[in-house]
């Protein structure tokens, strides 16, 4: 296998690619993964992010098996926000919002009772026009922040609201967002991850806090991490239909964040939080037959809107 810095790019993603035909299939991959291990763990600490590509890498079923040798055991999307379909055990399409819909840099379920290590993006059918996965190195956001903002996130955390309904309304119900339809398996999720939650006439109302810079567990490098501006009533109101916002009150609207002791985000520091974010991202065309495996800790990821056909999928570990 070769390995390089994908073109034009700076520094991520780093790629790996196939030195000949006869080392495309996915038993040579994973062998040479296997002996390539203590490289593979030093260099996406490091850089963020492996875009493996060229591979014989067609199915969900092959996407599976590669991402659980690489990561680990694959997680469910327990607690998670964005709409998505499971296609294959644990491994589910990256969102179903629209496809005119922006989706801005983040770390995967930074704002939840858990959160991936690694994410993996596997694109099954390349987009006809746009669609790019962005990235973004959340060191890099960090560092860039404005200081006065990065230290209320550091000191603060952030908390997390959300209103799901249970059957009827705006956003995900709370039994698409635990993956039951027993309340009692609800409730025994949030109490294992300190998440607040009450049973309203609409549905389900949680609260949880969350930091708002990390350091990561290997290299101790500071890093932005959470989701913040994506959450935000102000911001979030992209996700619900504009002419039926106005009907909407607090025990309804999907979801809100604030700083963790309760004091609100202003306007002015979202705007900052997205200036950042679109300075700093990265992104490439997808190729059909792609994977791009990035440590979660470090490494922010979104989407451009599309025209087209786009099929990405995810898996967690």
């Amino acid at each position: 296998m070769r390995h390089r810095i994908y073109d034009s790019l700076e520094q991520m993603p780093v790629v790996i690619e196939p030195e000949q035909d006869g080392s495309r299939s996915l038993d040579t991959l994973l062998a040479w993964c296997a002996e390539q291990r203590a490289w593979l763990d030093d260099t996406i600490h490091s850089q963020g992010a492996l875009l493996f590509r060229g591979f014989d890498i067609e199915t969900s079923a092959d996407f599976n098996r590669f991402a659980g040798a690489q990561g680990g055991d694959l997680q469910n999307y327990v607690g998670g926000d964005s709409p998505r379909n499971e296609v294959d055990n644990k491994v589910y399409t990256s969102t179903e919002f629209e496809a005119d819909l922006e989706i801005y840099l983040h770390n995967e379920l930074s704002y939840a009772g858990w959160y991936p290590s690694r994410v993996f993006f596997f694109c099954q059918v390349a987009p006809g026009g746009g669609g790019q996965t962005t990235i973004g190195d959340s060191r890099q956001i960090f560092e860039t922040m404005r200081p006065d903002i990065a230290d209320k996130f550091s000191k603060k955390g952030v908390a997390y609201i959300q209103n799901l309904h249970g059957g009827e309304g705006f956003g995900k119900s709370w039994q698409q967002t635990y993956e039951t339809d027993d309340p009692a398996v609800a409730e025994a999720h949030c109490r294992a991850h300190d998440v607040e939650f009450k049973w309203t006439d609409y549905g389900l109302w949680t609260r949880i806090v969350r930091c708002g810079v990390i350091e990561h567990p290997v290299t101790g490098a500071r890093a932005w991490f959470n989701q913040a501006d994506q959450l935000h009533a102000l911001l979030a109101s992209a996700r619900v239909d504009p002419a039926a916002a106005h009907d909407l009150d607090e025990e309804r609207w999907p979801c809100h964040a604030t700083y963790g002791d309760g004091t609100e985000i202003t306007p002015e520091e979202l705007q900052e939080i997205r200036r950042v974010f679109t300075e700093v991202e990265v992104l490439f065309p997808w190729a059909e037959g792609d994977v791009l495996m990035l440590d979660n800790l470090i490494t922010a990821h979104g989407r451009k809107p599309f025209q087209g056909e786009r099929r990405v999928l995810v898996a967690m570990s």
